[in-house]
């Protein structure tokens, strides 16, 4: 299991989030206050999965961005906010939590280390493949590539298919 840390300027947040994990069997690692420090500590523990709230030094998106690789993000939004660009490496989870799908989510994701870096190093023929499943997904649904994105990834997890197994499918028919 990868090391799971909750980074947020609020302390309090923090404490909570925490609570939420350990109550569903998640050992947090560390609680941080700042995306330098977040970095700081992705320089020793570089396979880190960062819940990340609200930061006084930069945004999330900025984070996710400096994160090295095989870090992720999820980033936890204010109810009505919404993120305009796409991050390979960050998720995006609307509050208030639904506890039982961030739970989900956040084990799938520090499970998952060796499909992380192997998502990082993704070669063309995979992307053809995300790309396909997506296209798919929009034409269907008649949504946005990011929310196709977010389709793809949500029904991954809900059937804890590989999110690169699951596009196959869809491609195929």
């Amino acid at each position: 299991m990868r090391d799971v840390i909750i980074a947020s300027a609020n302390n309090h947040s923090a404490e909570r989030i925490k609570t939420i994990l350990q109550s569903g069997g998640i050992f947090v690692r560390s609680l941080l206050c700042s995306g330098n420090e977040v970095l700081a500590f992705t320089g020793v523990y570089p396979r880190a999965l960062v819940v990340c709230g609200r930061l006084g030094d930069m945004t999330a998106l900025t984070l996710a961005n400096m994160l090295p690789q095989g870090c992720d993000v999820i980033h936890l939004l204010p109810s009505g906010e919404s993120q305009a660009v796409f991050v390979s490496n960050m998720v995006e989870i609307n509050m208030p939590l639904d506890r039982v799908e961030f739970l989900r989510t956040v084990k799938v994701m520090a499970a998952t280390e060796n499909e992380v870096l192997s998502r990082h190093k993704k070669s063309d023929e995979t992307e053809e493949i995300l790309d396909r499943a997506k296209r798919i997904i929009m034409n269907r649904h008649h949504v946005s590539e990011r929310e196709a994105h977010k389709i793809l990834q949500r029904r991954s997890m809900e059937s804890g298919m590989k999110l690169l197994e699951l596009a196959r499918m869809i491609g195929d028919g």
